[in-house]
């Protein structure tokens, strides 16, 4: 019995690391939900779970669309995408001729 327990779990280490990637670094996230990593890769993501995610955080990202947060424990479904534009700062009003 001890023998088919830790087969089994020797079996879903495995599988685990066999679905996770290269350990990546943030190099910061946007108001726009990107996340933009030192490796330039980019991702976006509909999860209000990652607005906590900071700049220098570990991350794994997952061969199933999904990216780990080591530092904060937290998992978000991510899509691949590009860098957006610099954010524009809105000071054009009207009172600036």
């Amino acid at each position: 019995m001890k023998t088919l327990v830790l087969g089994s779990a020797l079996l879903v280490m495995a599988s685990t690391l066999a679905v996770a990637q290269d350990a990546e670094t943030i190099d910061h996230v946007t108001d726009d939900n990107v996340i933009v990593l030192q490796n330039g890769d980019v991702y976006e993501w509909q999860d209000s779970t990652s607005a906590t995610w900071m700049e220098n955080d570990d991350v794994f990202i997952l061969d199933d669309g999904r990216m780990v947060n080591n530092d904060q424990d937290e998992v978000v479904d991510v899509t691949p995408s590009t860098a957006p534009d610099e954010d524009v700062d809105d000071e054009d009003s009207p009172n600036d001729e």
